[in-house]
């Protein structure tokens, strides 16, 4: 049965250039998993529809039309429902996964004419309770926009910086405040300020343990408050023994001002356009933002007040830093992972390769020790043999045909011998001396040397040579040789031989009596079929071939089709 598999020995290679080939798969997956960040990220969150938030707010006006007392003043309402962080109505922003978007939005409530009345501008907001059960909790703001008071405006813009960064927050704890009992408001005059560092820089967890306390400080702010604000005392959040009345939940809510006038400006058009249009419209989208629903959504409000419509805008960032930490940190343990088992798997090769390797020197250092060897004996046979021949002239038949198959067989195993110390020397070379080879001289000069052969089995043998190639002219010169001589050597008396050549690759194609096998043709003692097993071929011709040009960068192809047989040298 014949080997459909190449036996060819397979070139060295170190670790690590073993270990560089076998990186590249890790590296196009982790730089697809780079390029299409997005959309994993995009898949990953999702916010829920922004007629949500104008229902809400059209809801919340209609119980105020019904005289409900709400606990939450309806602009401190709009700064907590804009404040997505905060998430007072069930949330706007519902994550699928750990990866956590970002979002902020920008609310306002307008007039027939297209005026701003109530918004989510950014405000201080304190829930006091006057007993258990929160029936008796009662929300109050602080509206830097009615007052100018630098270290609240200040700390309010603080607070914000930290929120968007994901990796700090600001609480604060109002102990003492002016009170505006009727219309909810207040001004804090005594508040503790306690600033925190996320420990987890690369996941951005928020849980209570992962915060540390970076400092904390007091501010007492003297301001002359209106008459109808009364200073008062109240317990600190932190406070256990239950005293009232006590200061819950505390913080700073809404759209930063300066993002809130950016929107508020950019988007007062749409809103005229709206109001002018009988509020025919439900909503516009702006398409610079990539979010998973409409941006922006104007409603009108039933109400009898003074309000004729709500603008609600939310930009999601599912980009954000913390998503991008994450996802970066997930794609860094993938090409780990596949690193490792790169590293692992050329560790295991290179073992074996080292085995092979050592096995194969020894293999040739056994035949090249034992051609040597056996050149001294075979020489000495062969002066025998020649000696004999001169003294035994008048022999009988039968002796002089005995002393002629000994020469005979001594010059076919010194053959064998010199081709094998050939091919060694092939595998071996180390530094090549390269230079631009003229093809058509070399190759002429080479088939000069079978012009005999040639002429006397009638072989025609044709030519088109053209090209340099850059080589070692002595090992281009050994490959090209034995494939001229394995071609004349296996031609068909009065075939053809056909040499083309160009700067790209060496085509011989010869006639052949029959087909043979190629498979393992190019391993050193294959003969191939029976028209080569006769003693006129010791399978190493093609060898050398192959191996002066693999030393050479180049590449050998055999193949034998219609009792053709062609040899590809490819440069």
């Amino acid at each position: 049965m014949k080997r459909k598999n190449h036996m060819r020995k397979p070139k060295r290679t170190t670790f690590l250039k073993m270990f560089a080939k076998g990186m590249i798969i890790p590296i196009i997956i982790t730089v697809i998993l780079g390029n299409y960040s997005w959309f994993f990220i995009g898949q990953s969150a999702f916010s829920y529809s922004n007629s949500q938030m104008g229902s809400f707010i059209s809801s919340y006006e209609v119980k105020i039309h019904n005289n409900q007392k709400q606990k939450i003043p309806y602009a401190l309402f709009l700064s907590m429902f804009g404040d997505v962080d905060t998430q007072p109505i069930g949330g706007y922003i519902d994550p699928k996964t750990w990866v956590e978007p970002s979002s902020i939005g920008a609310i306002f409530t307008f007039d027939k004419d297209g005026n701003i009345l109530r918004s989510s501008s950014a405000k201080l907001g304190v829930a006091i309770s006057n007993g258990k059960g929160t029936g008796n909790t009662l929300f109050y703001y602080y509206d830097p926009q009615e007052f100018d008071i630098p270290e609240l405006d200040k700390l309010i813009d603080d607070a914000l910086k930290d929120r968007d960064s994901g990796k700090y927050t600001t609480e604060i704890d109002i102990t003492k405040l002016y009170l505006n009992e009727d219309e909810q408001k207040m001004i804090p005059h005594t508040i503790n300020v306690s600033r925190f560092k996320t420990n987890n820089s690369l996941l951005g967890y928020d849980y209570e343990d992962d915060w540390t306390k970076l400092n904390e400080y007091t501010i007492d702010i003297e301001y002359e408050a209106p008459e109808n604000y009364v200073l008062t005392d109240i317990a600190s959040r932190y406070d256990n023994a239950n005293n009232y009345p006590r200061g819950s939940i505390q913080g700073v809510y809404g759209t930063p001002p300066q993002y809130f006038d950016e929107i508020a400006g950019k988007y007062k058009d749409n809103v005229k356009e709206f109001i002018d249009s009988g509020y025919s419209g439900t909503g516009v989208t702006d398409g610079n933002y990539k979010t998973q629903v409409n941006d922006v959504l104007i409603n009108r409000l039933y109400t009898d007040g003074d309000e004729e419509g709500v603008f609600a805008y939310i930009e999601t960032n599912i980009h954000g830093l913390q998503a991008w930490r994450r996802l970066i940190f997930v794609i860094c343990v993938i090409f780990a992972l596949m690193a490792l088992f790169v590293l692992v798997l050329c560790i295991i090769r290179n073992a074996k390769n080292k085995a092979r390797y050592a096995f194969e020197d020894y293999q040739r250092s056994l035949i090249n020790n034992l051609a040597h060897d056996l050149k001294t004996p075979l020489a000495v046979i062969g002066g025998y043999a020649e000696n004999l021949q001169e003294l035994r002239k008048d022999g009988s038949d039968k002796e002089r045909r005995y002393i002629s198959g000994i020469m005979n067989n001594v010059a076919y195993t010194d053959d064998i011998i010199a081709k094998t110390l050939q091919l060694s020397e092939a595998e071996q070379i180390n530094k090549l001396n390269k230079k631009k080879v003229e093809i058509k001289q070399l190759v002429e000069r080479l088939a000069e040397k079978y012009r005999a052969a040639l002429d006397e089995r009638n072989i025609t043998l044709k030519t088109e040579l053209s090209g340099e190639v850059y080589a070692d002219e002595d090992l281009l010169a050994s490959a090209v040789e034995n494939l001229i001589s394995n071609a004349v050597k296996y031609t068909r008396d009065d075939g053809t031989v056909t040499i083309t050549a160009n700067k790209k690759r060496l085509n011989i194609v010869n006639d052949v009596a029959e087909d043979v096998d190629t498979t393992d043709l190019l391993m050193p003692f294959v003969k191939g079929d029976k028209a080569r097993s006769d003693k006129r071929s010791h399978g190493l011709g093609l060898a050398i071939a192959s191996s002066a040009a693999a030393r050479s960068g180049f590449r050998l192809g055999v193949s034998c089709k219609d009792k053709k047989f062609t040899a590809e040298l490819v440069f």
